[in-house]
């Protein structure tokens, strides 16, 4: 009778054992695959907030997460120590990183048609038909996806070759304004909330790093430019160029 309880009692410890050792290989894995993907500590939104919440209410309503570097977003905030006194631009949703580009100076938002441009970036001003900027939809504290198309010369000594690429991904808008055919030809002045019709540009100031805004201003001048509005949810992973062969295969 002894001999089966003790026989029990350490079948018993031995299957204790096994579950925690399996447990602690599973965790240990999955340190090492975390690792393997070098992850980053981000903060990442809880709960929705709204346009204009100041940092000290925000900490409440953000938590640092760890996350693959490759889904890390452009400007991801790591810390909010050195925010302080900043507000968010617009409205956040649960789920979505954090950006720099979101956090602005409180007098910004004296102005809805513009908001300030993050510390170490330039501004620069694109002009584009309704079409290639969702028929006017974008507005400032929109980020943008930048599509740059080449007809010709996508490399330098080949020959035509049509090409087009999602360039650049949450990339800031800082200003939006209009432009008639009777505004064009003036000093370059913008006309403040029309609808956009036929014969009207869109003018969109966006904020970039420097190296970006060289290519933006490239394609600007060389190519073809298309915005996408982007959101929380918005796959930010790189795109290959696409080619007519691509596109018709």
């Amino acid at each position: 009778m002894k001999t089966r309880l003790l026989g029990g009692v350490l079948a018993l410890v031995l299957a204790i054992a096994g579950v925690v050792l399996l447990a602690t290989y599973v965790q240990a894995a999955d340190r090492r695959a975390q690792a393997g993907m070098n992850p980053m500590q981000v903060l990442v939104v809880q709960q929705p907030v709204a346009a204009g919440t100041t940092i000290d209410e925000l900490k409440t309503m953000v938590k640092s997460q760890s996350l693959p570097k490759a889904a890390v977003a452009q400007g991801a905030v790591t810390s909010l120590s050195d925010q302080t006194g900043k507000v968010t631009a617009v409205a956040l949703v649960p789920g979505e990183q954090l950006l720099a580009a979101r956090l602005v100076a409180p007098s910004s938002l004296n102005s809805p048609d513009h908001v300030d441009v993050p510390k170490g970036l330039e501004e620069l001003t694109l002009k584009l038909d309704p079409e290639r900027v969702l028929g006017g939809e974008i507005k400032a504290g929109d980020t943008v996806g930048v599509f740059i198309s080449y007809n010709t010369g996508v490399a330098p000594g080949t020959s035509d070759s049509p090409a087009t690429k999602l360039q650049f991904h949450k990339v800031l808008v800082t200003k939006v304004g209009m432009a008639t055919s009777s505004t064009q030809q003036s000093s370059g002045a913008t006309a403040q909330a029309q609808s956009p019709n036929s014969g009207t540009s869109i003018f969109i100031t966006i904020a970039q790093t420097g190296a970006d805004a060289t290519a933006t201003v490239h394609a600007a001048e060389f190519g073809k430019i298309y915005l996408s509005k982007e959101n929380a949810n918005t796959n930010t992973a790189d795109v290959p160029t696409m080619h007519k062969d691509g596109v018709l295969k």
